[in-house]
């Protein structure tokens, strides 16, 4: 089981989606609400919260889902108890809520939306709110023998690492080998080229509008990301740890194409033009641009010549 919460100012809307037809399966649960209509709940919500002007997000929404492996398990009325349960934990005795499942989506769920301000005009503590959420429908699922969240999510990345095996012995052997290249190799390029001498092949990974933004290794048939391999061999790590010989490589490209009038990409490569496109861009992303200084520059001193009126906290 897993719960969230957050607190919204858009309370009718939250209610009038809780409770909408084709969604709700039934009521499981209220304290304080007499209707069963939108409307009328939010009304009511309303004459209890109208006279606080300064909170501005005056509702809160909860969701409680239930693990699909745990529907057997359920019994008739657990729904109800596992929302008293929950708003009770939560602290929501002086508070009204009303609680409904829905029956659109084949995986059981509870929606609770409450009222953040009290019928004692106490206003509801938000921080933290989702925490505590997930927090105590850990509890609920202990102390009812239903699935807890965490373990579920443990679980699948456990099993989505070990999947396939033959990819992760792929992985394992692809991290020596770029791992040695990173230490042996000086410079950039000579990096570069010796995963492609060891069968690894280098790309760089485009958005749609051309920039590159990563870079992939290809190994055995298999496909990783480079962050995926190890922090190290980031895009911007790499630039970042190879930045005097991007800088080197790029006054040697200026000095051949003023004297043998030379395109770039044939300057900075040993024979790959995936290569030399990503040494390329290696470069652009770790030049200094003085011109984006200025500009930051300039952004700075308009805010700190904002004026401020009345009191300041």
């Amino acid at each position: 089981m897993i719960g969230k919460g957050k607190a919204i100012a858009h309370g009718g809307n939250a209610i009038d989606y809780a409770l909408r037809e084709g969604k709700l399966d039934k009521i499981v649960g209220r304290n304080m609400i007499e209707s069963d209509v939108p409307a009328d709940i939010l009304r009511e919500f309303e004459m209890v919260n109208q006279h606080n002007y300064r909170c501005k997000n005056k509702y809160m929404r909860y969701e409680i889902g239930i693990s699909p492996k745990d529907i057997d398990k359920l019994k008739p009325g657990d729904m109800m108890k596992i929302a008293r349960i929950f708003a009770n934990k939560m602290g929501l005795q002086n508070h009204q809520w009303i609680a409904c499942t829905h029956k659109d989506t084949g995986k059981p769920h509870i929606h609770l939306i409450a009222n953040r301000i009290g019928v004692d005009n106490k206003v509801f503590d938000t921080t933290f709110m989702s925490n505590r959420s997930a927090k105590i429908t850990e509890e609920i699922s202990r102390e009812m023998g239903l699935t807890i969240a965490k373990y579920v999510q443990k679980q699948k990345e456990h099993q989505e690492a070990y999947a396939d095996p033959a990819r992760q012995q792929t992985k394992e052997k692809l991290q020596k080998i770029a791992y040695y290249e990173l230490f042996k190799n000086a410079n950039l390029e000579g990096f570069l080229h010796g995963l492609e001498r060891e069968g690894v092949g280098v790309e760089p990974a485009k958005n749609k509008q051309g920039k590159t933004y990563g870079i992939r290794f290809t190994y055995e048939g298999q496909t990783f990301k480079a962050s995926e391999i190890g922090r190290e061999f980031g895009f911007r790590s790499l630039a970042k740890n190879f930045s005097s010989s991007l800088e080197e490589n790029h006054s040697q490209q200026v000095q051949q194409s003023q004297s043998q009038n030379t395109n770039t990409q044939q300057s900075y490569s040993g024979g790959s033009s995936d290569i030399a496109s990503l040494l390329a861009d290696l470069f652009t992303s770790n030049r200094h641009n003085p011109e984006e200084d200025d500009k930051t520059l300039k952004r700075k001193k308009k805010k700190s010549n904002k004026r401020y009126y009345g009191r300041q906290f």
